[in-house]
């Protein structure tokens, strides 16, 4: 861009003032020594929710109340009427040592709406709650002495409509939500620079770019002032820039001055999100009596390109594998603290995520320096969603829905992890409300190209360069597959979350969303013209208000906001994985074990991985050879080992030093010899009221009257309190709508069996070595029978025939038996979707779970309401502990038992499904025994999951078949 010299004016920070008239308020570049020359203005203020006209000039501290700077205030038991003004004050000292100097006050964000009073004068003002801001009071600070600021935020602004936060978070986001802090500068400085990078056709020598701007804020022309530059390497080593001196003969007061230079650099290491290298510029301001101002920038050299439906990094197509991100912490709301940034990218880029939506508002700045160093992409959205439903007149347009979007790109454009810029989220009015914004970002940063994230594709008139639909569908992938421009899903695959009942029954659910996650990704990857695209969301969305009460969208990611893993990271993980292995066969004779590979890296060949295997006592690593975007094969030769086990288990390192994936396969089958069948007769006895069937340990009863089973050992002591009941589970959808908003966010599990049981008829027959007794009957939803088969060797068989009465589309289909309460401890064996879980996950292809643990709290649906100690499978209603609850999909075995060692144990063929919860009345477990199941109801999921609904009609027949074992 072409150098401008531009006047500021007034007591306001200067503005920027770019080619085409576009208007840039003042972010200035931060000193290298900032701690030094920094006053930070977070902790402890003094709050009034209802101020006087007067607080501005001389607030009252008898009428205040203290409050947590960064922070929410509502999140802090404060409520400020809508439209209205609350008032923040705290007093600070400027050190004389500062005379001379410019003085910044930077907020890095006000929630939404704010006036800055300094020492009782009004210094500047600011809208929008997402964006930075800067004021120079130099001007109205004193030296040496103590100062007050005092600052009026307004509840629920113009810019909080537009952003539909408070809508979103249900609950006002009022207050100073980010840091704020005044710094001192000289009068000569660096006010903007910025760092663009371009590669030659071959992707080998680079041209960095730094525009950078003078100001002299004092009050004489100042002149011999030197701009000079370093580029440092990873290891602080220079790089050759070629010409890095500047002379500037004189910089006249009142006077800014752009200069836009270019710096040709040889072959210098790429950034990617799989390789993020950075590099250091710093830029240095002087004059004969030495440095005035130094800053500096983080550099990733990287080119980002649209060409036809795709999207290249580097001159490479890649494919985005992301989440959404809010903003949001259980008992801070919006107000993030420590380390959580850095925390959230490792976290995602260690569950294989690639690529971050920043829903729906610019996120703090920590978190994108964490995706510059970590390496991860970012779409950073501009703080508007359903703006459409807010009406703004036309004066207003410009600071509110362009300003904003500025304000945006002028902090975060130098950032080389962001490569899409997003005018805003499922906002109609694209013409009135966001064109011109986005023909701004286009002038200010040609580099990167423009989103208008929505529910389809033609939202933006096809004017930008990068187009999206939200919630596609499973058939979204062949419908984009010859797009014109690259298409992104950056919401789809919606967690389980409003179907809060069914949640509650089953958290099960959860890990059922996984091979739906699974299945659209890879036709998403395999489909050229999509991008990618961003599972909703991230991070449960869910706020613990200080009155109990509980708000937000609830459960929808695979971390809680706690940042624990939940079912659903792991299933993201293996679904995102770039490096997908399948089995060629057993171990051969002559000792090898092959592997067919997908790698799914946009950069990487697997050279660069480490692969490592290990089974029984010999471990190893074997060397993969594969380009990124291509498939292959490769051996593991075992022949020498002499300790192997029946598996191998293979563990992916990436070059980052994260695991990316974790594999276990057989080397060789397992042998065991068959269960021979117990021979012998089985004893029975026909009673007034019962048929009994007995063995030396147990009686089997079959009421005459209902046709009912009960089971017990010879002293008497319940094994099996009542069953069969048919469970027909309707798919339900329902969780008290969309948002959490009261205090209760409790709900009973929605677990209903068959009802009005009538019994027809009880016939039985004998036989040398089983007894079979069929229980006609009919339930208000069903009609059929039961039969149950005793044998000698003690399995019981119940198997059931049902004809429906009435249409259902059911969740689960099944027989549930009611244990007693002490039947608590619960194994399994199961076959999984993958071939390998982390322990303690819902998908454990074995384990142990109790039902209930009386040291551990309870939680309501959202979850513990303080920090918890143990991972997200602990977590316990009343109907007992996640990991107890949650369906056991495929199982060859399910184990319910008791101190004593007395154990009901269900044989499964790998095709039933078990679950099992504490009663309503906390009396007794109820098992469930499952010959079908489906991923449940959650409306923007369900797209997916009906592809396994199996609606029944009436006259449609229900079949399956239990086998039950009591052991001791």
């Amino acid at each position: 861009m072409k150098s401008l010299l531009v006047l500021f004016f007034g007591f306001l920070s200067p503005l920027i003032l770019w080619a085409q008239d576009i208007v840039v308020p003042r972010l200035t570049p931060f000193p290298d020594h900032i701690q030094s020359t920094k006053i930070d203005l977070n902790g402890k203020w003094l709050f009034d929710v209802d101020p006087s006209e007067s607080f501005w000039k001389s607030p009252q501290a008898v009428d205040c109340k203290n409050i947590q700077v960064p922070g929410e205030w509502v999140m802090q038991g404060f409520e400020v009427e809508k439209g209205a003004k609350a008032g923040y004050f705290r007093q600070f000292e400027i050190p004389v040592s500062w005379k001379g100097q410019r003085v910044k006050l930077r907020s890095n964000g006000i929630f939404s709406e704010s006036t800055v009073y300094i020492n009782g004068k009004k210094v500047g003002s600011h809208i929008g709650g997402f964006t930075p801001f800067e004021i120079d009071v130099t001007d109205f600070v004193h030296y040496g002495a103590t100062n007050q600021i005092t600052i009026a935020v307004r509840s629920e602004s113009l810019a909080d409509s537009l952003a539909s936060a408070s809508r979103y978070a249900v609950h006002a986001l009022g207050g100073i939500t980010r840091d704020i802090f005044l710094f001192a500068i000289p009068e000569t400085n660096i006010s903007s620079f910025h760092v663009v990078t371009d590669f030659d056709a071959t992707y080998t020598d680079a041209v960095l770019s730094a525009d950078v701007q003078l100001s002299n804020e004092s009050m004489k022309a100042k002149g011999a002032l030197k701009l000079a530059f370093s580029l440092l390497d990873t290891e602080g080593r220079s790089v050759d820039l070629g010409k890095s001196e500047y002379l500037v003969d004189e910089l006249k007061n009142g006077i800014n001055l752009n200069r836009s230079l270019k710096f040709q650099i040889r072959k210098p290491h790429h950034w990617t999100s799989e390789s993020p290298y950075l590099y250091t510029l710093i830029c240095e301001l002087s004059d004969g009596s030495g440095v005035l101002h130094r800053t500096k920038r983080r550099v990733g050299f990287r080119e980002l390109e649209v060409r036809g439906n795709q999207f290249l990094v580097n001159g490479k197509p890649i494919k985005l594998r992301g989440v959404n991100r809010h903003e949001v912490m259980p008992l801070r709301g919006r107000s993030l603290e420590g380390d959580i940034w850095a925390k959230d990218v490792k976290l995602f880029r260690e569950a294989n995520v690639n690529y971050i939506r920043t829903s729906h508002y610019p996120p703090d700045e920590r978190l994108l320096e964490a995706c510059d160093e970590l390496g991860m992409f970012v779409e950073v959205e501009a703080p508007f969603c359903w703006a459409h439903e807010t009406a703004i007149k036309k004066e207003d347009m410009y600071p509110l829905l362009v300003n904003q979007h500025i304000e945006m790109v002028n902090r975060d454009r130098s950032h080389p992890s962001i490569i899409m810029w997003s005018l805003g989220n499922e906002s109609n009015l694209y013409k009135e409300y966001f064109k011109e914004a986005g023909e701004v970002i286009k002038k200010m940063d040609p580099s990167r190209p423009r989103i208008f994230s929505q529910w389809g594709p033609d939202a933006d008139n096809g004017e930008l360069e990068v187009t999206n639909h939200h919630y596609p569908g499973p058939t979204g992938p062949d419908m984009y597959r010859n797009s014109k421009r690259p298409v992104t899903f950056d919401e789809y695959i919606h967690v389980n979350s409003y179907n809060r009942f069914e949640l509650s029954a089953d958290p099960g659910v959860r890990n059922m969303w996984g091979p739906l996650l699974d299945k659209m990704w890879t036709a998403m990857y395999n489909s050229q013209g999509v991008l990618g695209g961003a599972i909703w969301a991230g991070i449960d969305d869910t706020f613990f208000l200080p009155n109990n009460k509980v708000v937000g969208y609830g459960t929808w990611g695979p971390l809680d906001g706690w940042r624990r893993a939940k079912p659903e990271y792991w299933n993201m993980k293996k679904s995102y994985s770039p490096v997908r292995l399948e089995q060629r066969g057993n171990l051969s004779n002559d000792g090898v074990v092959s592997f067919d590979v997908d790698n799914r890296h946009n950069f990487t060949d697997l050279s660069a991985c480490r692969f490592e295997w290990r089974s029984g006592q010999d471990s190893g690593v074997v060397q993969v050879n594969l380009p990124a975007r291509s498939k292959g094969h490769f051996d593991i030769d075992l022949k020498n080992e002499k300790h192997l086990d029946q598996e191998i288990y293979l563990k992916i390192i990436s070059p980052l030093g994260f695991v990316i994936d974790e594999y276990l396969y057989s080397l060789k089958p397992g042998i065991a010899a068959a269960e021979v069948e117990k021979k012998g007769s089985v004893s029975f006895e026909e009673k007034n009221e019962a048929i009994l069937v007995k063995d030396k340990n147990k009686v089997f009863e079959i009421n005459k009257s209902d046709g009912l089973l009960k089971v017990y050992d010879v002293h008497g002591n319940n094994l099996i309190n009542q069953g069969a009941t048919l469970m027909l589970l309707p798919l339900n959808s329902e969780g008290r709508g969309i948002q959490m908003v009261g205090k209760d966010q409790n709900f009973e599990p929605f677990n209903p069996v068959c009802e009005n049981w009538v019994c027809q008829s009880v016939v039985y027959n004998t036989q040398k070595d089983s007894l079979t007794i069929l229980v006609k009957g009919t339930y208000k939803e069903a009609e059929g029978a039961y039969i149950y088969v005793f044998k000698a060797n003690g399995v019981l068989t119940v198997s059931y025939d049902f004809e429906l009465r009435t249409a259902v589309s059911p969740r689960q289909v099944g027989l549930v038996f009611e244990i007693p309460k002490e039947f608590n401890n619960l194994e399994w064996k199961r076959r999984g979707y993958w071939n390998m879980y982390p322990e303690d996950h819902l998908g454990s292809l074995t384990g142990h779970a109790v039902a209930f643990n009386p040291d551990l709290p309870v939680s309501a649906s959202a979850g513990p309401s303080a920090l918890p100690h143990l991972g997200w499978s602990f977590d316990q209603t009343d109907a007992g502990s996640n990991l107890f609850r949650a369906t056991k999909e495929n199982i060859y075995s399910a184990d319910l038992s008791n101190l004593d060692g007395n154990k009901v144990k269900v044989l499964g063929n790998g095709k039933q499904h078990f679950r099992a919860w504490i009663s309503t009345d906390k009396n007794s477990i109820n098992m469930l025994v499952a010959d079908y199941n489906n991923a449940g109801r959650e409306g923007f999921l369900s797209s997916h999951a009906e592809v396994d609904y199996r609606p029944l009609k009436r006259g449609d027949r229900v079949t399956g078949k239990v086998m039950l074992r009591f052991e001791k």
